[in-house]
């Protein structure tokens, strides 16, 4: 499809054939990394009745366990009745193909979880498409509605540039800048914040949950101070979640691409290690002018836990919307409900469906 997608286009694609899905017993395919993403999302789903009965697996090691509290099963398990219904929860085209011939072959019904999410929240999305403040951002948008409804590739124009940094106001250099880098990672936007102001700001506040990243955060954080002549405490970090209310959780390592994809999880595993997780609201006392977050499908969450700090400080906000479908729309709506004042715009930063970046400014 053209990377041009008018607001009817769009409207045509989530209109049609919308699944039925009501009454039916929900199985999720897979209980991977992609699916771990999706159970904030899918918690926001249930307050609206939709429940899922469990997972199916294909390893026979995760058969009769629990993923997020739901049984798993492996497809030879599944009850094949009419009143069945299995969603496939991956983004990956060769596994959507595979999964749908062996469905077929079962007579098992089945849909694309980000169909049945998106066309079930087809007034959410074209909201947020009009919430959209220029042309190019209602395009990459429906793009990447449209590729995660169909399942099939679309044309969306990717930004070469470093993100969050890569719009005006954002990439502004401001001495009175106090910026917040929730999902900090090894330092990595740190890094590039610095080289984008030319080290002008008048403060940095980076959480990290993963110890390992978190380690070589304040090492990354020293070199940047060498480099640039900053006093050290102009750049704080601390090794904590960030989410709605201040709690103890889990954080669990994504050893496949050296911490990268690390995250909250609230199913206990051998994998998990104990962190400490914090509401903005509650832990910040100072005002903050730019407010990133790259946080494992928890940024509704900390958005949530950060309204009184937003609707009064009105930082720019670059928040990661990939990590899940139900993040698409449900994001901006929730932003825009906490400031109406605030304009929006959407850039995407990769060849695939990750690195998509809300902007929003007043």
């Amino acid at each position: 499809m053209d990377r041009n997608i008018s607001r009817k286009n769009l409207e045509e694609v989530l209109c049609e054939n919308v699944p039925d899905i009501s009454g039916k017993k929900i199985w999720v395919w897979g209980t991977g990394d992609t699916a771990q993403l999706y159970q904030q999302g899918f918690k926001r789903l249930e307050k609206e009745g939709f429940f899922i009965e469990g997972y199916i697996d294909s390893f026979p090691e995760k058969r009769r366990t629990l993923f997020n509290g739901k049984p798993v099963i492996g497809p030879d398990e599944l009850e094949k009745s009419a009143d069945t219904c299995v969603l496939i929860c991956s983004i990956r085209q060769e596994v959507v193909q595979d999964l749908s011939v062996q469905l077929d072959g079962m007579n098992v019904e089945w849909h694309l979880m980000d169909e049945v999410i998106l066309k079930m929240h087809r007034t959410e999305v074209l909201k947020c498409y009009d919430l959209m403040a220029d042309e190019k951002s209602k395009n990459v948008f429906a793009g990447i509605i449209v590729w995660r409804v169909t399942g099939k590739k679309t044309e969306i124009e990717t930004e070469q540039m470093s993100p969050y940094f890569g719009m005006d106001y954002f990439s502004d250099k401001n001495p009175e800048e106090i910026f917040i880098d929730c999902g900090a990672y090894t330092g990595d936007t740190v890094e590039d914040y610095l080289t984008q102001k030319n080290g002008i700001f008048k403060k940095i506040i980076a959480f990290e949950p993963d110890i390992s990243n978190f380690e070589r955060l304040l090492e990354q954080i020293e070199k940047e101070c060498e480099k640039w002549k900053i006093p050290k405490d102009k750049i704080a970090a601390y090794p904590y979640g960030v989410a709605q209310n201040g709690c103890k959780g889990k954080v669990q390592r994504y050893g496949a691409n050296s911490g990268l994809g690390s995250k909250i999880v609230e199913n206990l595993s051998e994998e998990s290690d104990d962190c400490k997780i914090v509401s903005l609201d509650e832990f910040l006392t100072e005002p903050y002018t730019f407010l990133k977050a790259d946080i494992e499908s928890y940024e509704y969450q900390m958005l949530s836990g950060a309204q009184k700090g937003i609707r009064k400080y009105k930082p720019l906000l670059a928040i990661c919307l990939y990590h899940n479908s139900v993040d698409l729309y449900s994001i901006p709506l929730l932003v825009s409900e906490m400031l109406s004042e605030y304009k929006f715009a959407v850039r995407h930063y990769s060849d695939e469906l990750s690195e998509t970046i809300m902007y929003a400014w007043v």
